[in-house]
């Protein structure tokens, strides 16, 4: 028995019993996949979703096989664990095309009188999570390399948990610039009471490519290893997967197979800013 891990934050607009079902949609299309591959009766159990930092202690030691993970979850994973492999990358259509990168963005709105990041500093700024990619470590990499430090640089700074309501912090005044992915805008401007968002709300500065999410294992043989891989880049190809999926991370178009060294740009951003995980992981305290 396999056992697949995942987090719950990512898609704030979806239910999270519909995320759940889900996500066992796309376990017992690996099984499905599995018993074509001779692994007939192997089961996928999906395990409670975890937040990202209890998700890496997860994987790392040894709770799960399998995990769907952010990919600044997979680097923190991998700097603790060789045995924590990327095997598959979630495909989107990005810029009209289907691929395995997405683009982070630093954005403002309209009234702000905002329009470079050198004019972003001594204001205040909306970042997700600490260690969300696109919410906030690469948009961080980007305001150091304009000149304007990612903490210390703002009359305020929030973390607000979640790209949507950056967004909307910011389509409210609540704070000046916002940080997230390059499609939150428009999917703001598809929310009730929003419609306006792509025509007020504009964009900064744009990312270089980021890779997307991944698929990961942990402690398999290398030969069972390649069996899985085979079984979940399969899986996430079929009409099934590829919908469950799209639930989950958004958008995602299927898998596509992968490796760790895909993921050192965000490895190499990380050491630019000098962060370490416990920077941006908080762990819950015990009295």
């Amino acid at each position: 028995m396999y056992r697949l891990s995942y987090y719950p934050w990512l898609t704030q607009n979806v239910p999270q019993e519909v995320i759940a079902a889900q996500i066992n949609m796309f376990a017992r299309e690996i099984e499905v996949q599995l018993t074509r591959l001779g692994r007939a009766g192997e089961q996928v159990r999906v395990l409670p979703p975890l937040e990202v930092p209890e998700q890496i202690d997860q994987i790392v030691g040894g709770g799960a096989d399998i995990a769907l993970m952010n990919p600044l979850g997979f680097i923190f994973a991998r700097r603790r664990s060789g045995n924590v492999e990327a095997i598959a990358v979630a495909q989107r259509i990005i810029d009209g095309r289907r691929g395995i990168v997405y683009f982070a963005q630093l954005y403002t709105h309209k009234r702000s009188a905002i329009r470079s990041l050198a004019h972003a500093a001594g204001r205040s700024i909306g970042f997700g999570l600490p260690y969300s990619t696109s919410n906030f470590l690469i948009p961080a990499a980007m305001l150091k390399e304009a000149g304007v430090h990612p903490l210390a640089g703002f009359s305020r700074v929030e973390f607000l948990k979640g790209h949507e309501v950056v967004a909307r912090a910011v389509y409210e005044g609540k704070v000046d610039i916002g940080a997230g992915h390059d499609g939150v805008v428009l999917d703001l401007s598809n929310q009730p009471g929003y419609g306006d968002a792509s025509d007020v709300l504009i964009q900064l500065a744009r990312s270089p490519p980021i890779p997307s999410d991944p698929v990961v294992v942990s402690v398999l043989e290398s030969g069972e290893r390649g069996m899985l891989k085979s079984a979940i880049v399969a899986a996430g190809n079929t009409e099934v997967g590829i919908g469950a999926l799209k639930i989950f991370w958004g958008n995602t178009q299927g898998l596509e197979a992968t490796t760790t060294e895909f993921y050192q740009s965000l490895n190499d951003a990380l050491l630019a800013l000098k962060f370490e995980e416990m920077d941006l992981l908080p762990r819950k305290r015990t009295l």
